[in-house]
């Protein structure tokens, strides 16, 4: 019984546990050769005898595409199963020669003369993946089978068989060189072989956002709300092979008929949107007013202007849309951030300075939010009237922050976006309690400051563990005091957990020019809880405060701890302890913090700006 493609049947979609949703090519009869022999050997004591025993010489073998179940031709997806085999009266089966190409009609024979490139396969199946560039392809699948008159190749070895059969070693369509010619494939191959058209047709794209990159198991999120900066992560798939894919595309809030669309390279997987100072100032302040951001690819240092995406509402909630695109031309389902129940609320950025509130409590917060508010638009000029707040710390607890989780305001992807954030504005005041966020620091203050930025930094520090060695990338002092704090620890000690009300802060000397006005502790509480430790200044940097010598009997601290400096550069100020309970107008100066700043925002430069050229 002889069977081929032209009398096989066509087949239909696999179910159960094997190959789901693939397509598969069934035969309609299968060879009945089998199970005749099996028979003869259970009731035929005299029939013992095999196809391989008993060669019927002259006989060219035969090729079988064979798979369960059997069906109907479908349009099938371009990953697709194949299995076949091969019967030889004369001998067993040595291998088979295997081909493709693509069709404009359904094939059933092979070509005349055959001009198809061959590959030398063993084995019997294989997944295939069809190559397709447009929404619906034909390809012709050829397989002979050969049998063992011929010895055999390499895997995968390259046969033609025009002029003559031969082994294309060098696979460039002409015998010469080191081809071999291939005599006995001549009478050892299938003439007909078994061939099949298959329709395929494109499978869409898939896409996807990335995990949170400091850790993988969580998934993408945006912070609930944002200034007008934020960045995504996203990568495309495809069933017919991600080498399908040809591009990205993003838009904000829309992506009906109306929708605005920015098309991105496959490399440019990571994005940030910036909506530069002078745009978003230009604009309203309604809620809803549409900006364009301008949309950036890669990190921060190595970032690049890849586009412009219009649509970003301010103060408002958003929406953005990445889709994939193959080269058939078909894009994947749009994926959105947010996704279910969260939000993405964007605010317009207001003023010149930004308040990085870095406590776990929210009372503590709210104290040193009111007096720094307070005493920066005492500030004379009133440039410093208005203050814009981002809570690093919101939503988690103290022992989470002491572990380096980050706050739901912060954005995963610190670098770029949190910096990009600080380039918004021309000064940061990021205040923080015995546990700062060092590692969110690490990655973004000194960038910030390279490109115009200027800090204060007020800290208290819990212990002096810096695993990571965060402090050196951007304070300016080599170390801090790693003396014991415990309520246990002897006395007197290099620093101390208590400061008395009202206990001075006095400027340091070194620079007659540069002297900062004296400050104080608070009236209230009578001892303020504090971890106070010594501030050892860099090599280019100078104190600029230090604390009165203790008073108190027994005395608790030593000497007169050095508690701020600032850079050689004037770009950034660290304070060991909490600004806003040193505003004393009795002890201290008379206007309180409202004279540091504006001796501080002075010191840094007068007319201070980022170069809004480039943010």
């Amino acid at each position: 019984m002889k069977e081929d493609f032209r009398s096989a049947a066509p087949f239909r979609r696999a179910e159960g546990r094997g190959l789901p949703g693939k397509f598969i090519i069934v035969p309609r009869a299968i060879s009945i050769l089998p199970v005749i022999l099996a028979l003869c050997a259970l009731l035929i004591p005299g029939c013992r005898e095999s196809v391989s025993d008993n060669p019927v010489p002259g006989k060219p073998p035969q090729t079988f595409l064979w798979l369960f179940p059997e069906g109907e031709l479908s349009t099938g997806v371009s990953r697709t199963h194949l299995r076949w085999w091969g019967e030889s009266p004369d001998g067993l089966i040595r291998g088979y020669l295997f081909s493709f190409k693509i069709v404009t009609e359904n094939v059933t024979t092979l070509p005349s003369p055959d001009t198809l490139r061959y590959a030398w396969v063993t084995r019997n199946d294989s997944t295939f993946l069809f190559p397709l560039d447009t929404l619906f392809r034909r390809f012709a699948v050829v397989v002979r089978a050969v049998d063992d008159a011929f010895a055999g190749l390499p895997e995968h070895s390259v046969v033609r068989m025009l002029p003559f059969p031969y082994w294309d070693k060098d696979d460039n369509g002409l015998f010469g060189g080191d081809d071999q010619r291939l005599d006995a494939l001549t009478g050892a191959v299938d003439p007909v072989g078994a061939v099949q058209t298959f329709p395929i047709r494109n499978t869409l794209p898939t896409i996807g956002f990335l995990p949170n990159p400091r850790d993988a198991s969580v998934v993408q999120r945006l912070p609930d709300t944002s200034f007008t900066v934020i960045t995504i992560g996203f990568k495309g798939a495809d069933a017919d092979g991600d080498n399908t894919l040809s591009s990205y595309r993003m838009a904000l809030n829309d992506t009906g008929a109306t929708a605005q669309w920015l098309t991105v390279a496959l490399r440019d997987t990571i994005v940030t949107l910036v909506v530069p100072r002078a745009r978003s100032d230009a604009a309203g302040n309604a809620p809803g007013t549409p900006v364009t951001a301008d949309v950036y690819s890669g990190s921060f240092l190595g970032r690049r202007l890849i586009g412009q995406l219009p649509n970003l509402r301010m103060n408002d909630d958003n929406t953005v849309y990445v889709q994939a695109k193959d080269v058939a031309g078909e894009y994947s389902t749009p994926a959105r951030l947010p996704s279910g129940t969260d939000r993405w609320h964007v605010l317009k950025p207001s003023a010149k300075i930004l308040l990085v509130s870095d406590y776990a409590t929210l009372d503590a917060a709210q104290l040193a939010r009111t007096t720094y508010s307070a005493a920066l638009a005492s500030v004379p000029g009133g440039q410093f009237a208005q203050v814009d707040v981002l809570n690093i710390a919101l939503g988690i607890s103290a022992a989470e922050k002491e572990s380096g989780v980050y706050g739901r305001l912060v954005p995963q992807f610190a670098d770029p976006a949190l910096i990009q954030t600080f380039l918004l504005y021309d000064y940061v005041l990021w205040y923080t309690d015995q546990i700062p966020s060092l590692g969110v620091a690490q990655l973004t203050v000194f960038p910030y400051l390279q490109n115009g930025g200027r800090v204060i930094f007020s800290t208290m520090f819990l212990n002096t563990t810096d695993p990571r060695g965060a402090l050196r990338d951007f304070a300016p002092i080599d170390s801090v005091s790693s003396v014991d704090l415990s309520p246990t620890h002897p006395l007197p000690a290099a620093g101390d957990s208590r400061i008395p009300a009202n206990y001075v802060v006095f400027a340091d000397s070194g620079d007659p020019a540069g002297i900062y006005p004296r400050l104080a502790f608070n009236a209230s509480p009578v001892n303020h809880s504090v971890f106070m430790r010594p501030v050892y200044r860099r090599s280019d940097a100078r104190y600029i405060y230090h604390l009165q010598a203790d008073t108190r009997s027994p005395q608790r601290y030593l000497g007169s701890p050095n508690i701020a400096v600032i850079d050689g550069q004037n770009t950034i100020i660290f304070v060991g302890l909490p600004l806003h309970l040193l505003n004393s107008t009795t002890e201290g100066n008379p206007r309180g913090l409202s004279a540091f700043f504006e001796k501080a925002l002075t010191q840094f430069n007068p007319t201070q700006k980022v170069n809004r050229t480039r943010f």
